[in-house]
C-alpha cells in the first residue's frame, strides 16, 4: 500500500493535524474541513477520486464529441431569428450555435484528433474513439507523471480556464451539452463512510470500466479495481 498523499493536495473531510485548531474539537470554527492527506491510489501520484474524475471524462470524450456533431447537424440550440412572422413568409431557423462548433473542435483537439465538415455523429464517435483510446492507453503513465497528469487535468476538467475563457474543456462542454445521466445507486453502503450514497455509473461503451462512486466522502473504485473485488462485492449486494 502506498503512503503518498495525493499530488493534487487533496484532504481527507472533518480528518485534521494535530496542529490544526480543528484538530479534536467537538464544534470546529469551519475554517478549516479536514487537512490531512487522502492517500494516493496504489501505482498513481494521485488519490482513487482524481485517478477516476479525469479517466470517466476521458473515457466519455466519444459520446460528448459525438453529441455535439448531432447538435451541429440539427442546429443545436439556435433561437429562431425572426421574432414575427411577415405574410405567409415561413418562420426560419438561426444557424447552428457557434458555441456547439467551437467546443467540437475543442474536445477534438484536446484529444489530437481531427474530423472534416461533413462528419456524420458516427464518424466523429469512431475518430474520437481512437484518439481517446491512444490516451487512455497510456493513462498510468500520465498517472505516474506529474506534469502530463496537470496538463491533461487542465484541458479536461475545469469549467472554465481564467486565462483562456474560450476555451471549451470536455468538462464544460459535458456541462453545457450534458449526456444522458444513467447513473443508478447501489446496495451495499459506502465502504468509506458506511453512508448510503454510492453510486453506479455504467461503462459508456464496452470495453472501459463501471464506476463506484460515493457522494458523501472520497470514495471511489471501479470494476477491475482490487482484482474485481468491487464489482463481485456490489454484484452480491444487489
Amino acid at each position: 500500500m502506498t503512503s503518498r498523499g495525493c499530488i493534487r493536495g487533496c484532504a481527507r473531510r472533518g480528518v485534521h493535524f494535530a496542529t490544526c485548531p480543528a484538530y479534536g474539537a467537538d464544534d470546529p470554527d469551519g475554517t478549516c474541513t479536514g487537512c490531512a492527506p487522502v492517500d494516493a491510489r496504489d501505482g498513481a501520484l494521485v488519490c482513487h477520486r482524481c485517478y477516476g474524475k479525469l479517466r470517466r471524462r476521458l473515457e466519455t470524450a466519444p459520446e460528448i464529441a459525438a453529441h455535439l456533431r448531432r447538435l451541429a447537424r440539427t442546429g443545436g440550440s439556435a433561437k429562431r431569428y425572426d421574432r414575427e412572422s411577415h405574410g405567409r413568409m415561413p418562420r426560419r431557423m438561426a444557424p447552428v450555435d457557434p458555441d456547439v462548433l467551437d467546443a467540437l473542435r475543442d474536445v477534438l483537439d484536446t484529444l489530437n484528433a481531427t474530423a472534416t465538415a461533413d462528419a456524420t455523429p458516427d464518424e466523429v464517435h469512431e475518430i474520437a474513439l481512437g484518439a481517446a483510446g491512444a490516451v487512455l492507453a497510456d493513462y498510468d503513465a500520465i498517472v505516474n507523471d506529474a506534469g502530463a497528469f496537470a496538463t491533461w487535468w487542465q484541458v479536461t476538467m475545469p469549467t472554465q480556464l481564467p486565462d483562456w475563457p474560450e476555451f471549451w474543456t470536455i468538462a464544460r462542454a459535458f456541462a453545457r451539452w450534458p449526456l444522458e445521466d444513467r447513473s443508478g445507486w447501489a446496495a451495499l453502503p459506502c465502504p468509506g463512510c458506511d453512508l448510503r450514497m454510492l453510486r453506479r455509473i455504467p461503462p459508456a461503451r464496452a470495453g472501459v470500466p463501471e464506476w463506484y462512486v460515493c457522494s458523501s466522502c472520497e470514495w471511489e473504485r471501479n470494476d477491475t479495481d482490487d482484482d474485481g473485488l468491487w464489482a463481485l462485492v456490489i454484484a452480491d449486494a444487489a
